[in-house]
């Protein structure tokens, strides 16, 4: 219901759409903003426009209907044909490593169909993970994040901990020091990513309030050029996955103590556990490759060996120049910035 008056701009249409009377509808409607206590939607004669928390329930009600359809078409694919080529059903968040992975897609699992789809962040991979409509799944999450338990799922910490980066212009008089207080950026303006779900905004607000201040939120961005561009300006700083590779007027820096940090997980359904270990052996390789080309995360990494266990080493590159990238793909999570401070 909601999906469809936020699609349509008028609850008649809606109504008609569901095979609903319009009163129907509205009675609906007012029940759902009764139970989350906000208006989703603003009336006016010329029909219906979302308020800012509508848009924000609307996009989450697209996703969870489009997990429900992606469910719906693999259980009847079965039914007609249970001798039909399996499908594997892979779900990943956007980061620097898994650039290039369409060429290798085809390894994961030749005799299956494959569906990707790829989350800007993390938080809807674990519960489609949990409800059956995902294989397996490759997302980042904050060190102190406690998951569920799901006995269900098989689980993998593919790195212990990176530290995250901040992102400041070139020009910045924070860029002439090799590390930053994190208090020293309670004065700046922070860009934001507002397409974020997981735990990590909460986190990252919670770790800036030990520090003595909230982000001052004035940009929000998940196109990965306008967030450089905003940054490279002066206008705004922004947080990097440390495997990001260098822009032209953006200086990356270490947070002094690394308080903002996160893990690398991969999970996966028993039955797909092949499938799992050969995403695994595709991110780690670029993953290492990227972590040499990066020299402010190279040197944490080769002093931090308790930091990934599973990955002990990240091999130099030979009388070559860094590894070329290329353009990487989401916020920070891909060319841009790691933006993870999203209201959620």
């Amino acid at each position: 219901m909601i999906e469809a008056i936020a699609a349509t701009g008028s609850i008649s249409k809606a109504a008609a759409r569901l095979g609903l009377t319009q009163p129907a509808v509205s009675t609906m409607l007012r029940r759902v903003e009764t139970h989350l206590g906000v208006q989703l939607f603003v009336r006016s004669p010329e029909g219906v426009t979302p308020t800012p928390v509508g848009a924000e329930v609307a996009t989450r009600a697209r996703a969870a209907l489009a997990s429900i359809d992606d469910l719906n078409a693999a259980l009847a694919h079965r039914i007609r044909d249970p001798s039909a080529m399996p499908l594997l059903r892979v779900g990943v968040q956007a980061c620097p490593a898994l650039t290039g992975f369409g060429d290798h897609l085809g390894a994961l699992s030749p005799a299956s169909r494959l569906h990707l789809r790829v989350d800007q962040g993390g938080g809807r991979i674990p519960a489609l993970l949990a409800s059956g409509a995902l294989d397996v799944g490759l997302f980042q999450e904050p060190v102190d994040h406690v998951p569920r338990p799901r006995d269900e799922l098989e689980r993998l910490v593919v790195v212990e901990r990176e530290p995250i980066l901040i992102g400041m212009s070139s020009s910045s008089p924070l860029a002439a020091r090799l590390t930053v207080d994190l208090p020293d950026l309670a004065d700046e303006d922070w860009l934001d990513d507002p397409l974020d779900d997981g735990p990590w905004p909460a986190y990252v607000r919670g770790v800036c309030a030990g520090a003595g201040f909230q982000p001052r939120v004035r940009y929000w961005s998940s196109d990965w050029q306008i967030s450089s561009s905003l940054i490279r300006s002066g206008r705004a700083v922004g947080l990097y996955q440390p495997t990001a590779s260098a822009r032209e007027g953006i200086a990356f820096r270490r947070i002094s103590g690394d308080p903002i940090s996160q893990r690398i997980v991969l999970v996966w359904r028993p039955e797909a556990e092949q499938a799992a270990r050969r995403l695994c052996d595709v991110f780690s390789d670029n993953y290492l490759r990227l972590v040499r080309a990066q020299p402010v995360f190279s040197d944490w990494w080769d002093d931090h060996p308790e930091a990934h266990p599973a990955l002990p080493a990240a091999p130099a590159p030979v009388g070559a120049a860094p590894v070329a990238t290329g353009r990487e793909a989401g916020s920070g999570k891909g060319g841009g910035p790691r933006n993870p401070l999203t209201s959620g």
